[in-house]
């Protein structure tokens, strides 16, 4: 239903004869290829964009004309196309409460304009609300940047683009590959006791290099800059500047250009203090130069350079797609949509953007920037809680009132006690609450897959590897590498010195034993007793050593071709018993050896309904497996380093285990049996493994997972 064209308020200020403040200024734009006029002030730097009506409406206003006149004659000029009453009231009411209007207004239309003291709870109540950016004004920087800005004009050309790309672009490649030292337990050199002094000088010069950034490009483009404040950014004093101002900009790229000014700045230094660090020894300038690059890097990634987050990047999306306040205007969007369709009230008007092609963006922002804050703000606040436990408990307390709970508090409040509902609360409040049902229901009662997916290697069997059988020097091989053999064939003969004369010693030792026992069992009964003992001791280690002397040749447990690695080098060699000398490798092996993360390995063990396995080449395929050995104590090492990151696996490993095998987190390992019909594979090649769980619903998978991350992460 269209919006009314007159308005039940229009008495109460259609006879007020307002006009525009000296400290207004207006100009004209073009978004989208349409006219827009964006009403801008010179001393608060606040702009607000109005449409072609609506400054046809404030370009008549003059101080003498009454609005109700105005409004008449922007009626007589331009017909249905006209702004309605309420248009007109909104318009008024936004620039009075900029300060940007005068009128001889009596108390009940000041009461109407008057948003002075809301605009300043508004603006506490955000610094309230936001634990991720407080921001404080403290001075105003215009003089100060506009003496200056000559001696950096310069940089924004063309010998500024080059300077910049021949600093930069080097950086950044050489960072790349130095990127595991530089990436190697950054948390915890970031947010070390030893580190954070100098973390708290390097933060505030990175960023009032930033912002400086911001304030020249402003300035080199004609703009004002009144404001430099501090912004507590995760409880971290920062500078900012307020370049608003620079939204008056005819020119998009120059307004792109003000908001990328900052990271320009902050990335430029940080690619000087990377060639620093790649040129001093470990110190305390190493330290401040890490410092730098990390809090650009970090700052530019999930900040500034983000358009999720109402940063650098933000104004410079909403100025490259043309959509001024795209932020504000997605949720208004959105609100409209549910209002109008879904609340069916009447008199919503038509829907805000003001191209058909705006919706899209308007309704895919605002859940995204949601969804990101959320994710940021929670994983600041985890990162915080394992470094200090106290203040990270209270941002993640913080973090979640403001994210979660006062949204919910404002929609529920909105439903059950806005006036625009009045006529269709029955219908809002039913369809919160039963689309408040349905989720919770869907949420806790209806089952939904759970699944556990690792991977694992192609292994050997145990018969087919060849271990020493005791300690002792291999002297030969018995059979040539890669020849076939078969089980209990001879592969290779070892020696030790000293064992034959010993088993030779015990042997005449047990002869002798039994001479004297034959004497003495019927003429002395105490001493046969003693030799009795002695007897079977000598017996045992008899056996023994002679049983060492046979485990000196070592033989085939398995029928396949006999492998032995730098086979040049075995003979001569010492082996412990129990070393791998070699393998006798079968011609396949049905044998998948998988590694499962402690988080899940009471579901594998307890809950498992099916195991099904893809091979390599054959991802098209399912082969089902079953388990066949389990080792039951976890282990913080991998079977093969082929499961690693380092080796194109998914197991974070220790970055200082030179083999890349030791895991951060304990894993426990399985073999799974193939069927006969799978395909043969590379022995040691990767294997991907899901194991299938009896259905459970969203909100039980859910919380066993938040459990474990408190478990895991706080050490609870």
């Amino acid at each position: 239903m269209a919006e009314p064209f007159l308005s039940s308020s229009w008495y109460r200020i259609a006879e007020l004869r307002p006009k525009l403040r000296d400290n207004a200024h207006v100009q004209r734009h073009r978004y989208r290829g349409r006219a827009w006029y964006v009403v801008g002030d010179h001393l608060s730097g606040r702009v607000h964009r109005i449409s072609p009506m609506a400054y046809l409406f404030i370009a008549l206003m003059d101080g003498r004309r009454e609005v109700d006149d105005l409004w008449s004659e922007v009626v007589r000029q331009v017909g249905d196309e006209a702004p309605s009453q309420d248009d007109i009231v909104r318009l008024l009411s936004q620039l009075y409460s900029a300060d940007l209007l005068l009128c001889d207004a009596p108390p009940d239309a000041l009461e109407l304009l008057d948003r002075s003291s809301r605009q300043k709870r508004s603006r506490i109540m955000q610094n309230v609300l936001n634990p991720m950016s407080i921001r404080i004004p403290a001075w105003d920087p215009d003089r100060f940047l506009e003496k200056t800005v000559r001696f950096v004009r310069p940089l924004f050309g063309w010998l500024g683009v080059l300077l910049w790309l021949v600093v930069v672009g080097p950086a950044v490649i050489l960072a790349g590959q130095h990127w595991s030292e530089l990436s190697d337990n950054v948390i915890d050199q970031l947010l070390g006791a030893e580190n954070l002094f100098l973390l708290s000088l390097t933060f505030p010069v990175v960023k009032m290099i930033h912002e400086l950034g911001h304030g020249y490009a402003a300035k080199v483009f004609g703009g004002e800059v009144h404001e430099l404040g501090v912004m507590f950014l995760m409880g971290m004093p920062t500078p900012y500047v307020d370049v608003s101002a620079a939204s008056t900009f005819r020119g998009k790229y120059r307004r792109i250009i003000v908001g990328a000014g900052g990271m320009v700045a902050e990335l430029f230094l940080a690619a000087i203090a990377f060639y620093i660090w790649l040129l001093v020894e470990p110190g305390i300038v190493r330290a401040l130069c890490f410092n730098v690059m990390a809090v650009a890097g970090v700052s530019t990634v999930i900040f500034n350079g983000n358009p999720l987050m109402r940063y650098d990047g933000y104004y410079m999306l909403a100025d490259f797609l043309e959509i001024p306040n795209l932020g504000g205007r997605s949720s208004q969007f959105l609100n409209h949509i549910f209002n109008k369709y879904v609340f069916r009230i009447d008199g919503v008007g038509s829907l805000p953007a003001s191209t058909p092609s705006e919706w899209k963006w308007f309704a895919t922002y605002a859940p995204a920037a949601f969804v990101y804050r959320i994710f940021v703000q929670i994983g600041i606040a985890f990162v915080l809680v394992q470094k200090f436990f106290f203040i990270g408990i209270i941002l993640a307390l913080w973090s979640l009132a403001t994210s979660i709970v006062m949204p919910v508090y404002k929609a529920f409040k909105y439903v059950f006690t806005n006036p625009q509902l009045q006529k269709q609360r029955r219908r809002a409040v039913g369809l919160t609450m039963g689309a408040l049902s349905a989720a919770a229901a869907i949420f806790l009662l209806v089952p939904a897959p759970l699944y556990t997916v690792t991977e694992g290697v192609i292994w050997l069997p145990d018969s087919a590897i060849v271990r020493a059988g005791t300690d002792g020097f291999a002297q030969r091989l018995l059979a040539k590498p890669g020849a076939v053999v078969r089980i209990g064939d001879p592969l290779i003969e070892s020696a030790e010195a000293g064992l034959s004369a010993q088993i030779e010693t015990l042997r005449w030792r047990v002869a002798e034993l039994e001479s004297d026992l034959s004497a003495q069992r019927f003429t002395d009964r105490s001493s046969a007793e003693v030799t009795i003992l002695e007897l079977a001791q000598a017996r045992s280690e008899f056996e023994r050593q002679r049983e060492r002397g046979v485990r000196l040749v070592v033989h085939s447990g398995a029928d396949g071709t006999f492998t032995v690695p730098r086979a040049d080098d075995l003979p001569g060699r010492f082996s412990r018993e129990g070393e791998v000398l070699a393998y006798v490798t079968p011609a396949s092996s049905n044998i998948v050896r998988v590694t499962v993360p402690q988080d899940d390995i009471d579901l594998v063990r307890h809950h498992v309904l099916r195991t099904s396995v893809k091979l390599p080449g054959h991802i098209s395929e399912t082969y089902s497996a079953t388990v066949v050995r389990e080792v039951p104590s976890g282990a913080n090492q991998l079977p093969s380093k082929a499961l690693s990151t380092a080796g194109g696996g998914t197991a974070a490993v220790d970055p200082g285990d030179k083999e890349g095998r030791r895991t951060l987190a304990r894993v426990f390992q399985f073999d799974l049996a193939l069927p006969p019909d799978a395909p043969t594979q590379a022995f040691g090649s990767r294997a991907y493994v899901r194991f299938d769980h009896q259905w459970e619903p969203i909100g039980f998978q859910l919380y066993r997972r938040v459990r474990q991350l408190f478990l895991t992460r706080l050490n609870a």
